[in-house]
């Protein structure tokens, strides 16, 4: 039985496209690939400096990706310009359904909780510029680690807010590397699969893949 549900955050309760009318203000014929690059290299320099233990936060990786997506499609900008996106990425619009499902988990006996690779700072603004704030007991950050995601420390922050057993805990991620990094550290794990993508198989597979939390609420009444 589960006591403890640990969502990701960018890309799994945010929406980390919705910040591309933002990005269209800079360049607007090239604004979905520019977000989607900048989000690619986000989660490319987080690897590799988990990789190379060059731990930096991750408000400066977000924005070092963004500078290098933008020369990339030979964006001009300035400072403004990168504190202006940053700004934006700390505003992102959450996907429909999750207030919602999050207020159903919520009457449930279950911690809510948040585990990200986002710093403090940039979560707490994401998370309390957002009407959904009130559902989670704990908003949990890797920088207390200094380990990114999908790094075993990373996920052990869990247990070290919760005195719980790993079977107890189920994490949910929209991202495949971070679903197979918390299933081979002990959780279950859902994978949020709103896109219809095919998972990257690794040596783990989720506990279970939804197309939405609306689904994922329906199957932990059934299974928790």
């Amino acid at each position: 039985m589960y006591k403890v549900i640990v969502f990701d955050v960018f890309g799994t309760l945010f929406d980390v496209m919705s910040i591309k009318d933002k990005v269209g203000e800079l360049n607007k014929e090239h604004a979905t690939e520019i977000t989607n690059l900048w989000r690619k290299t986000q989660l490319y320099h987080a690897t590799l400096r988990q990789v190379m233990e060059r731990y930096t936060r991750y408000d400066e990786i977000t924005k070092n990706a963004l500078r290098h997506t933008l020369e990339v499609y030979n964006v001009p900008y300035n400072r403004d310009d990168i504190n202006e996106l940053f700004n934006g990425y700390q505003n992102l619009e959450y996907f429909k359904e999750v207030p919602k499902s999050l207020a159903e988990l919520n009457d449930k006996p279950l911690d809510l909780a948040i585990l990200s690779n986002g710093n403090d700072n940039m979560l707490r603004a994401l998370v309390d510029n957002s009407e959904i704030a009130e559902y989670f007991n704990s908003v949990m950050s890797v920088d207390e680690v200094k380990q990114y995601k999908p790094s075993p420390a990373s996920y052990a922050l869990v247990l070290n807010y919760y005195k719980v057993k790993r079977s107890e805990i189920l994490f949910v991620s929209s991202n495949s590397w971070d679903v197979t990094g918390a299933e081979n550290f002990g959780f279950d794990t859902a994978w949020v699969n709103r896109r219809n993508d095919l998972f990257d198989d690794n040596g783990v597979k989720p506990t279970i893949a939804v197309n939405n939390l609306h689904e994922l609420v329906k199957w932990i009444e059934i299974n928790r």
